[in-house]
C-alpha cells in the first residue's frame, strides 16, 4: 500500500507483454476487468515485479498466473514507461507459434486476437503509450508482416 501512496501504482516496478502468435502475425490482448486499476480497458498481461525478480522474470511468471501459458518462443524488450513518481512499467512482445485460448484470471474479463493496427477501444493508457511508442511499433509491425 505504501508504494500505492507513493507511485500512484501497485509497486515501484511493474512488468507486462503483448503476445504475438508467429504463425498468423496477431496480438493476443487482454480486456481488464472491473477489478482492477483503469476496469474496462484493454491493455498488456502484466504486474508488479517481485523482489529479486528482474522483469523479464517478472512478465513471465505474470502471464503463467494471468494467462495461464509459459511455451514461449521468445521474448523481446519493448518500450519502458516512466512515471514522474519513480514507477517503471517495462514493456515485452513475447511471441508463441500459434494462437491459443488463455486461462484467464479475475484479472481479466475477455480477450481477443488483433491485426496490427486494429486496436482495441478503449485502451488503457500504458498499451496505448506502447503502441504509440516508434520503435516497438516498429517491432511489433516487422514480426507481424513475417
Amino acid at each position: 500500500m505504501k508504494a500505492l501512496r507513493e507511485t500512484g501504482f501497485w509497486g515501484r516496478a511493474a512488468a507486462g507483454c503483448l503476445i504475438q502468435a508467429r504463425e498468423t502475425g496477431r496480438i493476443l490482448i487482454p480486456h481488464r476487468s472491473e477489478h482492477c486499476q483503469q476496469p474496462n480497458t484493454w491493455g498488456t498481461w502484466g504486474g508488479a515485479i517481485d523482489s529479486g525478480e528482474s522483469p523479464e522474470e517478472a512478465v513471465l511468471r505474470e502471464l503463467a498466473e494471468e494467462a495461464g501459458f509459459a511455451a514461449l518462443e521468445e521474448i523481446i524488450p519493448l518500450y519502458v514507461f516512466e512515471h514522474r513518481s519513480g514507477f517503471r512499467y517495462h514493456n515485452f512482445l513475447v511471441t508463441v507459434a500459434v494462437e491459443f485460448e488463455p486461462n484467464i484470471n479475475w484479472e481479466t474479463q475477455a480477450f481477443d486476437w488483433f491485426e496490427y493496427g486494429k486496436w482495441p477501444e478503449p485502451a488503457h493508457f500504458g498499451l496505448t503509450a506502447l503502441l504509440a511508442h516508434e520503435e516497438s511499433a516498429a517491432i511489433l509491425l516487422e514480426r507481424a508482416q513475417t
